[in-house]
């Protein structure tokens, strides 16, 4: 059995969201559960291997309305969270009886619950972390199908499903099944603060037997309310680092009504969104929709690339120059904007100047004695254009397909060819760095625009101070956009909203309607 984490996991990024239950009230079996998460600073060097590795991927309904008050709600349980540096939460569960205490991550993006098993003695990870013994706990029931945990191409975790109770804060959820992990292929999960994963996201599409433990709250009556919240609490001065409620929403942590929108993809919690905008002016993205992932293991606001790049302009990021831009807008800008202005297919551009080959619904890259076949996608944009998005190993080609998307922005906001290439020239220089990020000038961070996402039809506006982050390396003070690059194979041209975005915005996961709400977070 393989349990392939469609959900755009980066096991790094798990990194920031590990939960330690300080909830020291008994056990109910009906009731609302509140979990508080500890937080602990993370070197920017780990954030920086996370966004690399999350450059890989896997690959509704009635918005009716609930009163938002736990207190009418008493099968809602309230998981508080403490806070350290904005970096990593952490929490902790109980697993068998007695139960045995895990730091685990409360992922949306996963439905898996795992932890290390006591049968795991050859991986210097097991060795550092708690591990799960079924021979001392009275409820353990074997299941023993073997599975294996596959995130991208550098984490594999090897192991069996087994089945027991499992105590999340005040609510103790009878025969559920997790993973024992008896195998980890990592040089990450051994220096990792967090012994396992708690998943939250939607059952696997494959029908591996192994259901979120939302959905076993449910089952078991443990929930009246199917749905759960999360608040977080960046301010690193501040005794809880927010909240997380299975079964209701906590109204001291927001303001003002919940924006919903339909779930639309069964497997993952993912919306569409709309315009984006820089200022207060279109960035030409996203007019006719984006896919967005909730993702509370990220801690980052992740966009792709192309859109990052104008990000890092507006907003004055140092970058990376990128010499495959700088040939593509020299050598052919002009065209560019001569065969778009002439109403040429844009997705058929970079194969007429020769920097892609295409062959079908197949982008090809010329070496000396092949073509090889690369992936392609384009996305249906505003009045029948075209935004294009690509995930290749050939930057000329990616390149030059950012390029045709940037000149058509600038031509549908009325720009004229001399104002477009000087601007997209500029972007050359704002390539983000191998690790997907950028630094800002802290002294500027003041006058750096506001950064809108629209949702709902309705803006969400982030502020310098909330999409940058001031962080202390080698003894000097880095301010760091929170906008990463990170293009999804399975998924193009999706957005990431990690912690960062449930900070500003307090967020509700509605399973019983399929539905995500968002409103303005109160700290």
């Amino acid at each position: 059995m393989i349990l392939k984490e469609m959900s755009l996991k980066h096991l790094i990024n798990v990194l920031y969201f590990l939960a330690f239950i300080t909830c020291c009230f008994p056990l109910t079996t009906t009731g609302y559960v509140k979990i508080s998460l500890q937080k602990l600073y993370l070197h920017h060097g780990t954030t920086n291997a996370a966004s690399v590795a999350r450059k890989f991927g896997t690959n509704h309904r009635n918005h009716k309305e609930f009163s938002p008050d736990v207190a009418d709600h008493p099968s809602a349980d309230i998981i508080n969270l403490q806070n350290y540096m904005n970096a990593q939460f952490y929490a902790e569960i109980g697993i068998g009886t007695p139960p045995q205490k895990f730091a685990v991550v409360f992922d949306t993006s996963t439905p898996v619950l795992w932890v290390p098993s006591s049968k795991c003695s050859s991986s210097e990870a097991c060795h550092r972390h708690s591990k799960y013994n079924s021979d001392t706990s009275r409820s353990h029931a074997e299941i023993g199908t073997p599975c294996e945990i596959i995130y991208g191409t550098t984490v594999t975790l090897d192991g069996f499903l087994s089945q027991d109770n499992i105590e999340v804060g005040r609510i103790l959820v009878k025969n559920s099944v997790f993973v024992e992990v008896t195998k980890v292929e990592s040089p990450v999960l051994a220096t990792a603060k967090f012994d396992g994963v708690v998943g939250l996201g939607f059952q696997d599409a494959s029908g591996v037997n192994v259901t979120p433990i939302w959905h076993t709250m449910v089952e078991q009556g443990l929930l009246s309310r199917k749905l759960f919240s999360m608040h977080f609490n960046t301010d690193p001065k501040a005794e809880s680092g927010g909240e997380m409620v299975f079964g209701g929403v906590d109204p001291r942590h927001f303001k003002g009504e919940h924006t919903y929108v339909p779930v639309t993809n069964k497997n993952l919690w993912q919306i569409d969104i709309g315009e984006f905008l820089i200022g207060d002016h279109s960035s030409g993205y996203c007019l006719e929709g984006c896919p967005a992932i909730l993702d509370s293991g990220s801690p980052l606001l992740s966009g792709p690339t192309a859109v990052v790049v104008e990000i890092n302009h507006a907003i004055g990021a140092n970058g990376i120059v990128s010499k495959e831009c700088k040939q593509v807008v020299y050598q052919s800008g002009e065209l560019i904007w001569d065969l778009l202005a002439k109403r040429v297919n844009p997705d058929k551009i970079c194969s007429q100047i020769s920097m892609c080959f295409i062959h079908g619904d197949h982008l090809l890259r010329s070496s000396e004695n092949s073509l090889s076949v690369l992936t392609r996608w384009t996305v249906q944009g505003k009045d029948g254009g075209r935004q294009l998005v690509t995930v290749s190993d050939d930057l000329l080609c990616d390149t030059c397909q950012m390029t045709v998307v940037w000149i058509q922005n600038q031509m549908k906001l009325g720009n004229s060819k001399k104002q477009t290439l000087n601007y997209v020239s500029k972007l050359c220089s704002r390539f983000p760095t191998p690790s997907g990020d950028a630094i800002v000038d802290c002294d500027h961070i003041q006058h750096m625009p506001n950064l809108t996402l629209t949702i709902g039809n309705k803006p969400f506006t982030f502020t310098p101070v909330q999409y940058t982050r001031v962080v202390k390396e080698s003894n000097k003070t880095i301010c760091r956009s929170q906008f990463y690059a990170v293009d999804l194979a399975s998924s193009p041209g999706a957005w990431i909203f990690g912690n960062i975005f449930m900070a500003v915005y307090h967020t509700v996961f509605d399973f019983g309607d399929l539905r995500v709400g968002f409103a303005e977070a109160l700290h």
